[in-house]
Formats: C-alpha cells, structure tokens, sequence
C-alpha cells in the first residue's frame, strides 16, 4: 500500500487512480486474468486513494468515530476483516450494477461504510440521530445511508466529480459487507467465552 500512496504523490491522483483502482470495465475485459495481481489486489488500493481532501477528513473522522468501537467488538482482526470486505464489497457491488464503468474507484468509502454498518448491527443507531429512531434496526440504517449518500452526492456534485457506481453503489456496496459480517465476527471472536 505504500506503493499507492507513494505513486500518488509523485504522478498524481488521477495517473494513481488508473494505475491501481478498481475499473469494473477492466475487470470484465479479462484484467482478473491477464493482469490477475493487480485486478484482485486494486479494490483494496483504491481505498488507499484519496478523492479529495474533503471527503478524506470526513472518512477519516468516520472511521475514528465508529472503527474504535467495532474494534472493541471484534478486536482488531475483525475490524480489518470488515474494513477489507468493505472494498471489496464495494467492487463487487460496482461489478454487479455498473459492469460497464471505465471510472477507477478511489476513496475510503467503501471501506468506511462497511465500518459504520458493523457499528450499527453491533451497537444500533444512536440516539444523537434523531432522523431514524422508532424504525426498526434496518431500517434506521437505511435511513441513515440514504441521509450520508445525499451528503456525498452534494460534495461530489459540487466538486463535479460525481459518478453513480463510485458515490452511490460502492458504498452500498460496502455497508452490505460491514452488515454481513458484523455479527458472525462477534460470534467468533467470542466462541469461547
């Protein structure tokens, strides 16, 4: 990973992005055959790749916020189980609904997502988020997805990068594999207990 972040500085996010992100396009056209170790190891570089400043601070806190909780949950095997199923969710995602997207994934959301939807099926929605309470517990997280994925769409917007597989479905993508994966990793991590 330190190769992504590196080749980021020296040639650019937009050079980085197309050298290691996932490319649904890419993918399909025989990448996981011909390029098979960059093909399989790029969702988790482009979590690696940051977008923009803006949206790297806002994971970031997200990931703080929520990780140290998940953590406390499913140790810190588990977190990095959920936190690595969340890119690759989110490509599998991209690969199901926008197969055909040339557009390389870069950003922690997916990752980041899938941290906040093992923090919900662990802990609930908090009661600070008023928006969601009296629903049942998925859909408060379907709630609070769509309110984080409006806010994403407006900085995307705004910053005219906006792209439906890379703001909208990786994401979903990865909070899917947080959901998934929440509950049988605190079932494993405390089979002995």
């Amino acid at each position: 990973m330190f190769t992504v972040l590196l080749a980021t500085a020296v040639v650019g996010l937009d050079a980085a992005a197309f050298l290691f992100g996932f490319i649904p396009e890419s993918f399909i056209a025989g990448g996981w055959r011909d390029d098979a170790l960059r093909s399989w190891l790029s969702p988790l570089a482009s979590v690696f790749l940051a977008r923009d400043f803006v949206s790297a601070i806002f994971n970031l806190i997200f990931l703080l916020i929520t990780g140290r909780f998940v953590e406390k949950a499913v140790r810190p095997v588990g977190l990095g189980a959920i936190f690595v199923a969340g890119a690759y969710g989110g490509a599998l995602a991209r690969l199901i609904l926008t197969w055909s997207s040339g557009v390389p994934s870069a950003g922690l959301d997916p990752a980041v997502f899938a941290v906040i939807g093992a923090y919900f099926m662990l802990y609930g929605v908090p009661r600070a988020f008023p928006i969601a309470q009296g629903h049942g517990r998925w859909a408060q997280i379907g709630i609070l997805a769509g309110v984080w994925l409006a806010i994403q769409i407006a900085f995307s917007i705004a910053a005219q990068s906006f792209e439906l597989s890379v703001t909208i479905v990786e994401p979903i993508g990865g909070l899917l594999a947080g959901m998934a994966l929440a509950r049988p990793l605190l079932a494993w991590t405390y089979r002995k207990a």
